[in-house]
């Protein structure tokens, strides 16, 4: 016995005895799908799909955008392995940054108790430019791991 339902448009078909469900071709609903189209996500009977290496696409629809789907795929794993190097050049750029802030907070805050009455803004900009360097610094020192950058 079986039992047919759809939604959005997209055919699928439940063998009661076996409890077993599996997809129809979206554009012949009495066949049954090889696999879906990786760019649309429609079920696709033999008649329907081309294989395009590494995904399904329905013939004559989205082929093109599969192409550029398997490009992109590509592409980003080829740049995975430069994601490391990545973000290691952006931890010592952070770390230049930390430390100019250092030693311009220290000038700062040095100039500013030469005479503190009149260079309270410049003891106060020390200040600032010291504790952001040293908050750059232990961010830059953070493991990978630890941080919660998107």
């Amino acid at each position: 016995m079986q039992a047919a339902g759809g939604r959005m448009g997209v055919s699928v078909s439940v063998d009661l005895q076996s409890h077993k469900e599996f997809m129809r071709c979206f554009y012949h609903h009495d066949r049954e799908s090889v696999g879906g189209c990786k760019s649309c996500g429609k079920g696709l009977c033999p008649e329907c799909a081309v294989d395009m290496g590494k995904g399904l696409a329905c013939r004559g629809r989205c082929e093109e955008d599969v192409r550029e789907l398997v490009t992109l795929i590509d592409r980003n794993i080829k740049l995975t392995a430069q994601t490391g190097n990545i973000l290691d050049s952006s931890r010592r750029i952070r770390s230049s940054g930390a430390s100019f802030n250092l030693v311009f907070g220290s000038i700062f805050l040095a100039w500013g108790l030469t005479d503190p009455e009149a260079f309270r803004f410049m003891i106060l900009l020390g200040v600032c430019f010291i504790a952001y360097g040293v908050f750059g610094m232990i961010q830059a020192r953070k493991p990978r791991g630890d941080r919660k950058d998107s």
